[in-house]
């Protein structure tokens, strides 16, 4: 816990989140919850084998969506609050509370898949041409891997000790680990994981880059054995899991939910580093040569592009950024972000214990939630186009399709957001700026949106890959092997170009997303998408504008494929990939074409 940044009760309230738009008070969330339990108790006594005909099928699947929504807004506020401040101790118990009520609630509803994916075909077919076909046809595309419903009981009601490892991350991450005060420059500063990801790793000033670098990285060192403990118990349950469910793999157990096969995996994360990592060696020397450096490393490579002091943006100028590059997207899709604003679902300020980095969760029918950790600069104004990016999508298809109907694969699911972020870079590209301040802009797309979604979140992809490859082989994995993997993937991917710092191997500590499935390589295919799709919003071209919104509102009624297929870019092969990494290169080339 870093004590200079000030506490949750210390902020701007009109800079937070209004978590009340939910819940009005605690009481109302209790009475809230109450009701959940209740009514999934009665959803099992009513429904639990008496699925008989497909009138009573139809009224179970009624039941169920309205369940699935009082379950959203339960759990959503329970786990805010404690995302913003882990202080509060009526946000720990609620989110504490959080995990046996979902289990209690799986388990009464654990019968249910189980019994449609066995219904006979004259109960189930008149429902494929109701509004539930999405929801029913997925439950037939999984029968095989469904269990007895006497078994899902079980593992429901299992759940949140099967996948504790989540909350155990975030606990050790937020409440336990410490990280030593610095000096540079003959001053102290103190270090969290908010301001180091937020200010000093990417600080112009070199000794405060380093030296920050050195305690951050003595801090998580300190808990890399219990980290990786608690990693590897993770996707070691998710083996079983895919064994149990008949998967060979647990990698293609995890595919088999996003509807993407391995070929297209393995494709996004070795194009990659077979043709994308060149790509950013060449600006890593760019961005040595442009501030003066002999030799760059990775407690470097994330400094600014531009030796001039940028400017900083206030929340409001933010609003009125974002709002002007996406008019071209309609009314209906500005109403999402005026809405965002004006009733409050953004968290801007930075705070103790409040979660790093960024995210958006919409709740369905009710606000998209961001956090943000607002810095004021030009590179969080493009996480805020990014995670509003996440809004418009799930607002969009929130509003056209059924809470139970299946949501867009994780494999698109970042390419709304993604787009966004080039959008915004091509809109201020636009606008009447001198030479130095396109190549602040250009240098800013490729060090924020592409090194961190094609780069930081591609080294994660392919360090992931390498610890399930061990999981389905069976080996011994320890916080020794966790490394060497990130250590190993480090040097392939920046090969002599970038100095490897000391402690760099520890960076899979870093990052949530390990326990959530396959999802760091999605980033990269996100982007490979948005690039294309946000290069052709931003020149207006309206034929790309309409198909776009037609795909943020479909949701998962298409797969991955489909809805990239329908937006005109296709994902079934390299091409869209290597266009995108072709991009970046014509980015470098303008850069270095600004200099002379």
């Amino acid at each position: 816990m870093n004590q200079t940044l000030p506490l949750r009760t210390d902020v701007p309230i009109h800079e937070t989140w209004d978590l009340s738009l939910l819940f009005d008070s605690q009481q109302t969330y209790e009475e809230a919850v109450q009701n959940l339990k209740k009514d999934a108790v009665a959803f099992a006594d009513k429904y639990q084998g008496k699925l008989t005909d497909v009138n009573i099928l139809l009224d179970a699947l009624a039941a169920y969506e309205q369940l699935s929504i009082l379950s959203d807004r339960v759990y959503s506020y329970a786990t805010l609050g404690y995302e913003a401040d882990k202080l509060n101790e009526l946000n720990e118990l609620n989110e504490a509370n959080s995990y046996p009520l979902s289990d209690f609630v799986n388990a009464k509803l654990a019968f249910f898949q189980p019994e449609l994916s066995e219904l006979p075909e004259e109960v189930i077919e008149p429902a494929l041409s109701s509004e539930y076909k999405y929801y029913l046809a997925d439950i037939l595309r999984n029968k095989q891997h469904l269990l007895s419903k006497e078994v899902e009981e079980v593992i429901s009601s299992l759940q949140s000790s099967l996948g504790n490892q989540y909350p155990l991350y975030l606990t050790t991450k937020f409440q336990d680990l410490r990280f030593d005060d610095f000096t540079a420059n003959g001053k102290n500063y103190a270090n969290s994981f908010v301001e180091f990801e937020g200010d000093y790793e990417c600080h112009l000033d070199g000794e405060i880059r380093h030296a920050s670098w050195k305690s951050f990285h003595r801090g998580l060192a300190s808990y890399q054995h219990t980290l990786a403990a608690n990693y590897i118990n993770h996707v070691q349950t998710e083996k079983k899991l895919a064994t149990l469910r008949g998967f060979d793999s647990v990698i293609e157990y995890l595919l088999h939910h996003q509807k993407v096969s391995r070929e297209a995996y393995n494709r996004q994360i070795d194009v990659i580093v077979e043709k994308f990592a060149p790509v950013m060696r060449r600006y890593a020397k760019l961005l040595a040569k442009e501030q003066g450096l002999t030799t760059i490393s990775l407690a470097d490579i994330k400094m600014p592009f531009s030796t001039v002091e940028a400017k900083k943006i206030s929340i409001a100028e933010s609003r009125e950024m974002v709002e002007r590059a996406f008019a071209s997207l309609g009314e209906e899709y500005l109403e999402v972000i005026r809405r965002s604003f004006d009733e409050r679902w953004i968290d801007f300020p930075m705070n103790q214990t409040k979660s790093t980095g960024g995210f958006c969760l919409t709740v369905y029918g009710a606000p998209s939630y961001t956090l943000l950790n607002w810095t004021g600069m030009l590179s969080e104004v493009l996480v805020l186009a990014h995670e509003l990016g996440h809004a418009g999508h799930f607002q969009l298809s929130h509003a056209n399709q059924l809470k139970i109907t299946p949501e867009a694969s994780l494999y698109f699911v970042e390419a709304p957001s993604t787009a966004n972020e080039v959008i915004m870079c091509q809109y201020l590209l636009n606008q009447p700026i001198d030479a130095e301040q396109k190549r602040s802009l250009i240098s800013e797309l490729i060090s924020r949106t592409y090194f961190h979604n094609m780069v930081t979140h591609l080294l994660e992809a392919h360090f992931q890959r390498k610890v399930y490859e061990a999981v389905d082989r069976e080996e011994l994995l320890n916080a020794k092997r966790l490394n060497q993997f990130f250590q190993e993937t480090l040097e392939l991917f920046w090969g002599d170009a970038v100095e490897i710092n000391e402690g760099a191997e520890l960076t899979w500590m870093r990052q949530p997303h390990y326990f959530m499935g396959l999802y760091p390589y999605t980033y990269s295919a996100g982007l490979t998408i948005g690039t294309q799709i946000g290069q052709r919003i931003a020149q207006g071209d309206t034929d790309a504008i309409a198909k776009w919104l037609h795909v943020l509102k479909a949701g998962g009624t298409m797969g991955p494929l489909e809805l990239t297929a329908y937006a005109d870019v296709s994902m079934e092969n390299g091409d869209a990939l290597n266009a995108a990494i072709q991009y970046v290169d014509s980015l470098l080339d303008q850069l270095e074409a600004l200099a002379q």
